[in-house]
């Protein structure tokens, strides 16, 4: 491959990758049929997001992208190899902030 090649390479790979100042990476750890909100522990702590389109993620899968800041996100789901439609509901939140923004957020 020519050197010239190999950089137009890296230069559309980077573009399509998030880049690593506005990207988060977190587990889906609860989702519940049912209800459109699921959370996820992040860098920063964990996120309640709500599912607006896409891919529909599952307990255990890995998302990357913007979702510690509020509002409508679009985010890769790294498990699935696809891209999902998010609200950030709230974000930083511990553990049992976020199971109780849930419960609020689905009852």
């Amino acid at each position: 491959m020519k050197n010239g090649s190999l950089a137009i390479l890296f230069f559309t790979a980077s573009l399509l990758l998030p880049s690593s100042a506005s990207a988060a990476k977190g587990v889906v750890v609860y989702y519940k049929s049912g209800c459109n909100y699921y959370i996820v522990d992040a860098n920063m702590g964990y996120v309640v997001l709500e599912w607006y389109g896409g891919n529909d993620p599952s307990e255990g899968d890995t998302l990357a992208g913007d979702f510690e800041s509020y509002g409508r996100k679009e985010i890769y789901n790294v498990s699935a190899d696809s891209e999902t439609k998010v609200w950030v509901e709230d974000y930083m939140l511990s553990k049992d902030s976020a199971i109780e923004k849930y419960y609020e957020m689905c009852n």
